[in-house]
């Protein structure tokens, strides 16, 4: 491995988080396709369904890539029956020389069979550059393939006092605009949203992302054993447009059959999670939702909630905006401890950002900043 070689990667794998928000569940990746010293192509997967990263690079090349190298920041598809025509027999009949490949795809339809068939054609494959900021960069696509679960984001915001709410736990506006900006940019690009009870019953959320864009905000999601959603929330109100699905114990459904029928004639969707210790089993939660095929689940919880992921080591991901007004009353709600080292941090008119990664999590490969945390810094840097 050459120092160039990882200067390549590290392009490409900047070019992959362009598609952050529109590939899931697809992973994002990203090509670099260079001959003589220079690039002379370049792609990234865009949007689930179309182009893969080495066909697009390919496909932008401004003279022809025989002999050259292409930088793959994973290991390139080899299997057929999906959206797009797999990537292995595009590389070899385009007639580059190398792959460099930055780390191998878990789906077990792929797995080392890509690089297999590379070498097979007679293509160079280097070993494997930038691995784990690679998967890193990839980390929610690997805890839906190996962990059989979405890549679980904690975020919530703090003031300068470490309170999150109002005395008695009323809402309170803590951050300023351009945190809310990002916040809405970080809920559009995820496909689910999660709260407790408790935040449903004391703010009473629409859990939508207000973005000029697209949104992946498909699935709204509550905690409540006991079924007390009022169905006169702003989530029920909109549940037959955008989705609520609502966990709740068999005990709440049974106890009270006309509660249940009333929240699903509004539309949502009545889900009897396994429980432990007399709550609702998270472990049990994040398992049906990676069922559900959700890649990046973001949970806004209140302390309770907020607890009960971080002793159970269920975060991969915190995002905390400190602000820097102050509660001045110690009966407020506190801000959970966070024990996660911090990886990143940004400035945000006055408020700040602070992405802390769990070195404990499964799918924890390197200290490097997310896509998202990269894409809100850059879109900073851009306004």
């Amino acid at each position: 491995m050459s120092g160039s070689d990882q200067t390549w990667m590290r392009w490409a794998l900047e070019l992959a988080m362009r598609g952050r928000g529109a590939v899931e569940p697809n992973p994002m990746v990203g090509c670099i396709v260079v001959k003589d010293g220079r690039i002379i192509g370049r792609g990234y997967h865009r949007a689930f369904g179309q182009a893969h990263a080495e066909p697009a690079a390919l496909a932008a090349c401004d003279t022809s890539p025989r002999g050259a190298t292409a930088y793959v920041t994973m290991e390139p598809c080899c299997h057929a029956g999906k959206k797009t025509p797999p990537c292995v027999p595009a590389l070899a009949s385009a007639q580059v020389a190398r792959v460099v490949v930055g780390c191998a795809d878990p789906n077990p339809q792929v797995a080392g069979q890509g690089i297999a068939q590379l070498r097979q054609a007679g293509v160079e494959v280097g070993d494997f550059v930038l691995q784990a900021p690679c998967r890193q960069l990839n980390a929610a696509y690997f805890a839906r393939m190996e962990q059989g679960r979405p890549y679980v984001t904690l975020k919530w915001a703090q003031t300068a006092d470490g309170r999150i709410a109002a005395a008695g736990g009323g809402r309170l506006q803590i951050t300023q605009p351009a945190s809310q900006r990002i916040v809405h940019q970080l809920r559009a690009r995820c496909e689910a949203i999660l709260v407790g009870i408790g935040t449903v019953l004391n703010d009473d959320p629409s859990l939508t992302a207000r973005t000029r864009g697209p949104s992946r905000s498909r699935l709204r999601i509550v905690i409540d054993r006991n079924l007390a959603t009022p169905p006169a929330s702003r989530l029920l109100a909109t549940a037959r447009d955008v989705p609520v699905l609502i966990y709740c114990s068999q005990r709440a459904v049974a106890d009270n059959p006309a509660g249940a029928a009333a929240l699903r004639d509004l539309g949502a969707e009545l889900a009897i999670a396994d429980e432990a210790s007399g709550h609702l089993d998270l472990r049990w939660i994040l398992a049906d939702l990676g069922r559900r095929d959700v890649t990046h689940l973001l949970v806004e919880p209140g302390p309770s909630l907020a607890g009960a992921f971080l002793q159970r080591g269920l975060a991969d991901r915190l995002w905390v905006f400190g602000s820097t007004m102050r509660v001045g009353d110690p009966s407020a709600p506190g801000a959970p401890a966070v024990e996660y080292p911090r990886t990143a941090s940004l400035e945000l008119d006055g408020d700040a950002l602070w992405e802390h990664l769990n070195p404990q999590s499964a799918v924890y490969f390197a200290p490097e900043p997310s896509a998202d945390f990269v894409l809100a810094r850059s879109e900073r840097q851009g306004a």
